[in-house]
């Protein structure tokens, strides 16, 4: 048995299960009152020994003394190897995604640490190494908060767009606040924007689960036309549009033209003009504001330069049917008349 647990420990912790051993994990973990008991032993051995190297033999020697010394052979494993099992419903197929990483919290929490804010000004980008090794990568005007304990890696974009690149521990969910929605993943690559109340999650590598940040249960997904709370989970190259009102959207992306913020271009294709100008905010210090519905609807397409907010505007008022008025302190695009 605690073989098999190590060795169940080892699998989730280097890759994402498959659907058929996720149902067999679910399987070995309902066959036996035991099970649950030994997989969470084996998870505090995996990391005691920082486990990723650690065959399951080791890891079931060491559980084996750890409960010799303790005289727990036969009992109930001792308090501090405890946390209550946080199971979801229906996980099936679903614990071959990184939701495995919210699932398998099994540790009892470590103090909480004190968050550390990140910010950048107008026109600024910023690079972080976090302490994990993960790297948080920032647009301009923006700001992340990051809290870690002993078993959770907790982050909140609190405004803007930050990229993460996530160094991979399934062991420590990494979690990305982001409005009314919860990004989760372990070892991954995708960034997370707040655009006018919208959340918009693009997936670069690897995976990641969208779920309500206040139930924990799955976002709602278009799949196929239709929307489906059981289909989750984002694919690399595609970015997932969840509005405060109305319904969310999921389309395929070139992952050069989604970062291209981090070397100082704004990529936009078929954009609305809306959403281009909230983007173009974050690098100048004029306020370009929209002043028709008709100009917001204006899709425009193309390569600026993030330090040319000048160009910016002659652009896109040579090329699309918009110009521009002066009112006060900004400057308005309304449409051609």
């Amino acid at each position: 048995m605690a073989e098999e647990a190590g060795n169940w420990c080892r699998i989730i912790a280097e890759r994402s299960l498959t659907p058929a051993e996720a149902e067999a994990f679910e399987a070995w973990m309902d066959a036996d009152a035991e099970h649950r008991d030994a997989f969470e032993r084996a998870c505090f051995i995996w990391r005691a020994l920082d486990g990723r190297a650690a065959p399951p033999e080791l890891v079931a020697m060491r559980m084996d003394a750890l409960s010799a010394l303790s005289g727990q052979d036969d009992e109930p494993a001792p308090s501090w190897w405890r946390k209550p099992w946080l199971r979801r419903s229906g996980m099936g197929a679903l614990a071959a995604s990184v939701v495995a990483a919210v699932t398998f919290a099994f540790f009892q929490p470590a103090p909480a640490s004190q968050a550390v804010e990140y910010a950048t000004a107008l026109g600024e980008r910023r690079v972080v190494m976090l302490d994990d090794g993960s790297r948080l990568s920032m647009d301009a005007a923006s700001e992340v908060s990051v809290a870690y304990t002993g078993d959770k890696r907790q982050l909140e974009l609190k405004s803007g767009r930050a990229k993460f690149d996530v160094a991979k521990d399934p062991l420590k969910p990494f979690t990305v606040a982001a409005g009314d929605k919860l990004i989760v993943a372990t070892g991954t690559s995708f960034s997370v924007e707040i655009l006018n109340g919208e959340v918009n999650v693009t997936l670069l590598e690897g995976h990641v689960a969208v779920l309500n940040r206040a139930t924990r249960k799955p976002a709602v997904v278009p799949r196929n036309g239709s929307l489906s709370a059981a289909d989750q989970l984002l694919k690399p190259g595609q970015e997932l549009s969840m509005p405060a009102n109305g319904a969310a959207t999921l389309q395929t992306v070139d992952p050069a033209r989604a970062t291209s913020w981090e070397a100082g271009q704004l990529s936009f294709a078929d954009e609305p003009l809306e959403q281009a100008v909230e983007r173009m905010n974050r690098y100048s210090r004029t306020k370009f504001v929209v002043g028709d519905a008709a100009a917001a609807r204006v899709e425009i397409s193309g390569v600026f330069n993030s330090d040319n907010v000048d160009g910016f505007v002659s652009d896109v008022t040579d090329v699309f049917p918009v110009r521009t008025v002066r009112r006060g302190d900004e400057v308005v695009f309304v449409t051609t008349r």
